[in-house]
Parts: C-alpha cells; sequence; structure tokens
C-alpha cells in the first residue's frame, strides 16, 4: 500500500517541477501579474538596498542600472496580441550596467526583504555571469520555483492533517504560476504550507521545546511583515501552547506585530505614495470613513464578497498571466468537484477510522485567525485602492488568499503516522489515482492556456 508520508510529497515534487517549468518557459517576460515591481524590488535589494525612495509625491522606488528601466518599461504591461517568434530576442541583449537611475516600482517598494531574498541572491550572483537582464529575470523564475515546490512538499511531508488539502492548495495554477515568477508569492505560500504542516503536528497536550517555538514564532513574524493581514494568522500557535505558558504563548503575535510596526515607520512610511489620487482614492479620508462608520464595515465586507464570490474563487484556482489568461470553465469544475471530495474523505465518519478529530477549541481559533485575516485584506484593499466611501471594495484577488487558507488543514482530523490518507486501501488507491488524474489535467490546462495565450 503506497503510504501518504511517501507518495504524496515525491509525486507533488515531479507534477509541480513540470507543471512550473511549463509556467516559466510558456509565460514571457514580465506577464505573471505585478512580476516587473517584483523583480525590481529583489534587484534593489540586490543593490544594496533595503528601503527605497520616494522621488515625489506620485513616484517611489529606488536606484537600479539604467538600462534595466528600459526592460522594465519594455515587459510592464501584458501584450495585446501574441508574441511573434523571435520577438523576445530583440529585449535580451540588454545587460546590466553601471550607471543608476530611478525605477518606480510604489507597490513593491513597500514589501519587506525577507521573502526576496532567494531573488536577490540569484540576481547579485548571476550578475557576476555576465547574464542580460531578461536572462537573468528567468534565472529568478527558476530558483523561486524550486524553492517554492520544496517549501510545499516539505509541508505536505510534515502534515498529519489536512495533507490532501495542502496538496490541492499547492497544486492550483496559480500557485504554479507565481512559483515560478519574479514574485514573493510564490514562496510565500509555500512557507504558509510549510508552516501549516508544522502547526498540524501539534496539540495542546505535547511539550515544545523553547527553541522551536522560537523558530515558529520567527516565522510568523516573517508572514506578517510580508503581508500584515497574516498578522492575525500568528494567533493561532497561541492556543497550543496556553495551557504550558500563557506567556509565551503570545510570543508569535508579539514578534510579529512589533515585525509590522518596525517595518511601517522605518520603511513603508517614508516611501508609500497614493495611489490612484485622481479616481479619488485617499487612504486618510478612507480611514477616516471607516472610522465613522465602523457598523457599515461588516455589510461592506459581506455585499463586497456576494457581489464577486466566484471571482475570488476563479482568482485562487487559477487566471493567469495578467488575469488576463482564465482556464477552461470545465477546469474550475473539476478543482471544486476535487476540494468537495477532500472534504467529504477526510471528515466523513467511516467505520474504524484510525484518526483524531481536532479540538473544538483549535478548529474555532484558525476559523476565527482566518477569517479575520481574510477580513483585513478587504478593508487594507479598502483604504488603499477604493473611492473614499465606496460600496464595494476594489482590486481584492483571490490569489490574496493563498497564504492565508493552507492554515485551514488544522481543522481537518489527524492523520496517525504511517498510515493511508484514506481509511481502507481501495480508497486509497482511487484517490492516489484520481489525484494523479488531476495533476495530469492541471500541468496540460496551464500548457495550453499559456500556449494559446502568448504564442
Amino acid at each position: 500500500m503506497v503510504r501518504k508520508s511517501f507518495f504524496f510529497p515525491l509525486a507533488y515534487i515531479l507534477f509541480a517541477l513540470v507543471a512550473v517549468s511549463a509556467s516559466i518557459l510558456l509565460t514571457p517576460p514580465g506577464q505573471v501579474v505585478d512580476e516587473m515591481p517584483h523583480f525590481a524590488r529583489a534587484a534593489f535589494l540586490a543593490e544594496g538596498g533595503v528601503v527605497g525612495h520616494r522621488l515625489s509625491p506620485v513616484a517611489s522606488g529606488g536606484l537600479l542600472p539604467c538600462n534595466f528601466n528600459l526592460v522594465y518599461l519594455d515587459f510592464e504591461r501584458p501584450p495585446s496580441k501574441r508574441i511573434e517568434p523571435g520577438q523576445p530576442n530583440t529585449f535580451t541583449d540588454r545587460p546590466w550596467n553601471e550607471e543608476l537611475c530611478f525605477v518606480g516600482f510604489p507597490n513593491t517598494v513597500i514589501y519587506a526583504p525577507f521573502t526576496y531574498i532567494p531573488a536577490a541572491l540569484t540576481i547579485w550572483g548571476v550578475r557576476h555571469t555576465h547574464m542580460t537582464i531578461i536572462q537573468t529575470s528567468y534565472a529568478v523564475r527558476i530558483m523561486n520555483g524550486f524553492i517554492s515546490v520544496l517549501l510545499c512538499a516539505a509541508g505536505i511531508a510534515l502534515a498529519r492533517r489536512g495533507v490532501l488539502f495542502l496538496t490541492a492548495i499547492a497544486s492550483m495554477p496559480m500557485t504554479i504560476a507565481l512559483a515560478g515568477s519574479c514574485s514573493q508569492d510564490g514562496i510565500l505560500i509555500g512557507l504558509a504550507v510549510l508552516v501549516a504542516g508544522i502547526l498540524t503536528r501539534l496539540d495542546r497536550f505535547t511539550g515544545i521545546s523553547l527553541k522551536n517555538w522560537v523558530f515558529l514564532s520567527i516565522f510568523f513574524a516573517i508572514f506578517a511583515v510580508s503581508k500584515p493581514p497574516l498578522l492575525m494568522c500568528s494567533m493561532i500557535p497561541a492556543v497550543f501552547m496556553l495551557r504550558k505558558n500563557k506567556l509565551m504563548a503570545l510570543l508569535p503575535a508579539i514578534l510579529g506585530l512589533i515585525s509590522v510596526m518596525a517595518w511601517s515607520r522605518i520603511a513603508i512610511k517614508p516611501v508609500k505614495i497614493q495611489f490612484l489620487p485622481d479616481m479619488g482614492v485617499s487612504d486618510g479620508e478612507q480611514i477616516h470613513w471607516i472610522m465613522t462608520h465602523v457598523l457599515s464595515v461588516p455589510a461592506l465586507i459581506f455585499h463586497t464578497v456576494e457581489k464577486n464570490f466566484f471571482g475570488y474563487i476563479e482568482g485562487g484556482i487559477g487566471v493567469l498571466g495578467w488575469l488576463d489568461v482564465p482556464l477552461p470553465y470545465f477546469y474550475y469544475y473539476i478543482t471544486s468537484f476535487l476540494f468537495f471530495c477532500i472534504f467529504i474523505i477526510s471528515f466523513f465518519p467511516f467505520p474504524n477510522r484510525k484518526v483524531v478529530p481536532q479540538e473544538k477549541i483549535v478548529s474555532i481559533t484558525t476559523l476565527l485567525c482566518t477569517l479575520a485575516a481574510s477580513c483585513l485584506v478587504f478593508l487594507a484593499l479598502y483604504v488603499i485602492w477604493t473611492k473614499v466611501g465606496a460600496s464595494v471594495v476594489d482590486g481584492v484577488q483571490g490569489r490574496y488568499f493563498l497564504p492565508i487558507v493552507p492554515f485551514l488543514a488544522l481543522m481537518f482530523p489527524e492523520l496517525k503516522q504511517l498510515v493511508p490518507t484514506t481509511p481502507s486501501s481501495t480508497l486509497n488507491r482511487i484517490v492516489i489515482i484520481g489525484f494523479g488524474a488531476y495533476w495530469i489535467v492541471d500541468a496540460l490546462t496551464i500548457m495550453n492556456v499559456l500556449y494559446a495565450r502568448y504564442w
């Protein structure tokens, strides 16, 4: 019988490396959403910069080699038509030069450096091999993709709860596309899957060493400073430590809060600019509106979700490119059916099932924290990207929730060590065959839609 601890991590690595490689090769430079600003942020770190520069009230970024700005302008927007054979080669001869110019990347200059470290080190290293800027971007894609896949596989291997759920999240086309890009998001999702897998091994009665607890707290501090809404998720591990050490239980949340406050003071406030001021967007006025209409906020979020719910589902599963490459409708139905089957297999009370249900306090805490993190996503986009007093939140995309949902794996029943993922050998084989078939459809769908869009 194929065991969970053996099959799913290794099979996932095989699938993900193929799918990520296809995404890297078939997606032209800069054609993953916001990829060039992320590439610019990583390049700025490789130049030795951490805190950016605000050149004017409408321009924020940093100093980069002047040739980078030319490439940035070439690839920062989606092409209006398919790319002719050989066309990208006209841009690949721009080298990294010594002269520095200001490059604007205001939406990523405020991000903390931690999840950009692999990309920054790659850029720093390949520049010594005299690669061109576009060749460097492909090297960054490869490095980010490889690390993201390994992080997801490690989380799946470590997980004792929600193995199938974590595997499905890590297999989403949007996860694959972000992993094989210059964005930090793929690595962030991989870290979320890894930490969720680690948390599934904890309970409120088993001891955890101080060293491991500090290590786990640092992970959550990185989450929070990278994406502030994830600060809410740093409250989840506290439930495992409350019985043993109430003060230490709050360490993940405290480190996360300190990290967010310090980074905001040091690196966000000096460089933050107002987005879309000509469209009636104002951070300060929006915050004032929220403070004076607090009771309207829940209804605001509810109506936004009600209006765009299926769009968020599609965006989380995958709308590739610059969010202009939707997948075939049948694929969204197949993926929805996959998650339905995962929940049935995981929670249905099969006879003689060797699992341990999660404690209610842990499940409730996890659900509330992930909901709070999701609400903060809406509030953040309402403040920085939505017209003052608007009745619906603008700018929210399904991919923003991918680093949050892996923590829901904590709500699944616990699998005993070295037991199958299902209660019978027959059903276990069906699950393995089903996932294998889904991965084949997944990879072929990614290849087909990207080829049809760009080539």
